[in-house]
């Protein structure tokens, strides 16, 4: 058994490879592929299934990519409605990797199809859960960035998210392992822990969300003090949900050169420039 939680700082995210007899999964990746495919390469392994814990709001997955690249399969939880081929699972639908075996928690209320993944041993032993925005290290999901207009509230996703941790994670056995998809810094929260994994046992003892008495208790300790999400959630959200043109095509598109008449067009039309590792001049 091989687990590496690969984090990007600048973002606060973690995407994880996890490896049992040269085969693979990733969970979570990023746009950029690589550094996924070179890993599985150095380690002799293919890549096998990609799964997804959900429509993430803060960056855009990439799922669509990896799994032209390398043929894999792209994993979503229940109730998952995309424009490109992903495989929908069911509730505790199990999938073999190697000798080892991830099994799928459908845990809504971050989002409507957001799902944790559990990962067992050669023996069937849980080992660890990969919870996406579902369970963060001291805090849980915001319940506020699926909402339907007149067909769901906060507070219905909310309580969502309070059935998914008691149904779900907190049963679980207290060593196993939690690897969220985020840490400090993130925006899907309301007060991430510096630690980008723990246990469930250090969770139900620390974390504030779960030591809510009631259902009615929870959903106003999650709901107060949210600030308001970033403008480009629903924007990535929507593009990870839809699909995209592969990375490889849009740089191509957009790295194209202009000729100085096509560069002073561009600035009279109040094009945004970046310039990197020099001073920008208009005139």
């Amino acid at each position: 058994m091989f687990i590496k939680q690969l984090y990007t700082g600048c973002i606060s995210e973690a995407a994880y490879y996890i490896e049992s007899n040269g085969v693979a999964a990733i969970i979570d990746p990023l746009r950029d592929i690589e550094q996924y495919i070179e890993l599985a390469n150095e380690r002799k392994a293919s890549i096998r299934y990609i799964f997804e814990t959900h429509f993430h709001a803060d960056f855009v997955s990439g799922h669509i990519d990896l799994a032209a690249a390398t043929g894999a399969t792209i994993v979503y939880g229940p109730n998952t409605v995309t424009n490109y081929p992903v495989h929908v699972a069911k509730d505790k639908e199990v999938f073999k990797l190697g000798n080892l075996s991830i099994e799928v928690l459908h845990t809504p209320g971050h989002t409507l199809e957001s799902s944790c993944y559990l990962l067992k041993d050669e023996a069937g032993k849980d080992v660890a859960v990969f919870t996406g925005d579902t369970l963060f290290v001291g805090d849980v999901g915001r319940p506020d960035l699926a909402q339907k207009a007149n067909e769901i509230t906060m507070e219905d996703l909310a309580g969502m998210l309070y059935d998914s941790l008691h149904a779900k994670l907190m049963p679980l056995a207290d060593e196993v392992v939690v690897y969220p998809a985020h840490g400090a810094g993130s925006s899907c929260g309301k007060s991430l822990g510096a630690e980008t994994h723990s246990t469930i046992g250090i969770q139900k003892a620390t974390n504030y969300a779960l030591q809510a008495e009631s259902k009615e208790a929870f959903i106003k300790a999650v709901t107060e003090g949210l600030g308001t999400p970033p403008p480009y959630f629903p924007i990535n959200a929507s593009i990870n949900r839809e699909g995209y043109s592969s990375l490889d095509s849009l740089l191509d598109k957009g790295l194209q050169p202009l000729t100085v008449a096509e560069f002073k067009a561009q600035i009279n039309d109040n094009t945004l420039i970046l310039v990197v590792g020099g001073k920008a001049h208009r005139g």
